[in-house]
């Protein structure tokens, strides 16, 4: 089965809607499964062993100075303007409350969801550069220096709402903070640091079972031990060293909101194979209008949480780039290099397969240009269509949205979020109950993987699912 699955294209598989399963529970092969039990053991010499991992851009916290100095690749991706986001918003007091988009109403057959799933403008308030809610078409890039463009260019969604409830704005929102402000760290961890094993506990178990998480990095390796270790490890102290569980526990409230209310992208179906499908409208992109550490933190955010939708994909998404209408201002090499970082560096085997809609000339000429800069394994992944009839190889009709020429009636408002959604957040006794479960599922999960490494090698893989 291995061996034919091997001499599969990625088309064959859609074609045949056969899932991936080669070197994947529970099709290991037997050289396979003793690499992965190499690689536990690494992993777990390292949880005895290894140093603390220190949190250098914390959203809660502030990291020590100059923490990050000699740590490029960090660094490179830092938060840290974003701790502080919108603070010159903060010192104007202006009561001027933005004025309403004239955003079209959805018909009654259109499903709209809201929350972290997916992103249109907004509905009820928006900032008055703003078009119609359903054209999808880019805010115009602001000029100057002045509040006004520093809101739009830096202001968080939990800003953005106080300042339009202190403005009287008509919003179904509270002026107490959307998330509780007392971030704890999972495992009694440090403000500051996370050891080894609480950082891959906290990564490995977003999966069903973290083999499957360890197994990204054995494929993305092509099954080199060593270097899906190493890799392991980078991953680790990257994810701690940019705070990703608290970027995941305040969710919306830190993000920009303007990027969040105009409909940048969203996740609204599932491809052939069942995995979620991200649509990325790039005609809404304009580089100008935010900061790129702002875009930076959404798409980490973005692809931390699509894990919650990819429980039934082995954790792998699909992305479809929606290239129609594109001009020279919505094309943001920043975007597609820090998105390419990500996928390939900290996120592997996330990529089910990114679909570039292209109907435009533009984009032709500057492939060239962004093609070099793509990992081997990503551009492999990487389809090119030109109308809709080629998106269905991928994508059914009746499950691709409407605006991409399918039969999928879906509008979507970006839906604010409010304290009261959140309210469990704030039930310590409960929030420690679970915790204890959650601690106590880990431990007897390690215990049962030592136990498992302490027996004579199984080569058909049966010990792998009675001793785990």
């Amino acid at each position: 089965m291995a061996s034919e699955e091997a001499s599969l294209s990625l088309l064959d598989h859609y074609a045949r809607r056969l899932p991936l399963t080669e070197g994947r529970l529970p099709s290991l092969s037997g050289d396979q499964l003793a690499k992965l039990r190499r690689l536990w053991r690494l992993l777990l010499s390292e949880f005895d062993t290894a140093s603390a991992l220190p949190v250098l851009f914390s959203l809660a916290h502030a990291p020590a100075a100059g923490a990050a100095s000699d740590v490029d690749d960090l660094a490179a991706l830092s938060f840290e303007p974003l701790v502080s986001l919108g603070s010159k918003a903060d010192k104007d007091n202006s009561p001027t409350p933005p004025r309403a988009a004239a955003a079209a109403t959805p018909t009654k057959d259109s499903p709209v969801s809201g929350g972290w799933l997916s992103w249109m403008p907004g509905s009820r308030s928006s900032p008055s550069a703003t078009p119609a809610a359903n054209t999808g078409t880019s805010t115009p890039a602001p000029s100057g220096d002045g509040p006004e463009v520093a809101r739009l260019q830096s202001e968080t969604v939990q800003e953005y709402i106080n300042r339009s409830n202190a403005a009287g704005a008509d919003l179904d929102t509270l002026a107490a903070p959307l998330v509780p402000p007392n971030f704890k760290p999972l495992f009694g961890q440090p403000d500051l640091s996370r050891s080894f094993s609480a950082a891959f506990w906290q990564a490995a178990t977003q999966m069903r079972d973290p083999d499957s998480w360890v197994l990204r990095f054995l494929r993305a390796r092509k099954w080199d031990v060593d270097q899906a270790f190493d890799m392991i490890r980078k991953t680790l102290a990257w994810r701690v060293g940019q705070a990703i569980d608290e970027v995941a526990y305040f969710g919306e409230s830190k993000l920009h909101y303007h990027t969040m209310r105009t409909g940048l992208a969203f996740a609204c179906t599932t491809d052939r194979l069942g995995c979620p499908v991200y649509v990325v409208r790039v005609r809404v992109n304009v580089a100008n209008n935010r900061n790129i550490l702002a875009i930076k933190r959404f798409l980490c955010w973005q692809l931390e949480t699509s894990q919650l939708l990819a429980a039934n994909s082995d954790g792998r998404v699909t992305i479809l780039f929606d290239l129609s209408d594109v001009t020279r201002e919505n094309i943001d090499l920043g975007l597609v290099r820090m998105l390419i970082t990500l996928l390939s560096n900290y996120f592997p085997e996330t990529l089910g397969i990114m679909i570039l809609f292209v109907n435009s000339w533009f984009f032709w000429g500057l492939w060239t240009v962004i093609a070099p800069f793509i990992d081997p394994v990503v551009k492999s992944k990487i389809v090119m269509v030109r109308a809709t009839r080629e998106i269905t190889s991928y994508i059914d009709l009746d499950q691709l949205p409407s605006e991409l020429g399918g039969k999928k009636p879906f509008h979507y408002s970006y839906i604010h979020p409010t304290s009261e959604e959140n309210a469990c957040m704030a039930d310590a006794v409960a929030r420690q109950a679970a915790e204890c479960e959650y601690v106590a599922a880990t431990s007897d999960y390690e215990r049962a993987t030592r136990q498992w490494l302490a027996q004579p090698e199984d080569t058909n893989g049966a010990d792998l699912s009675s001793a785990r």
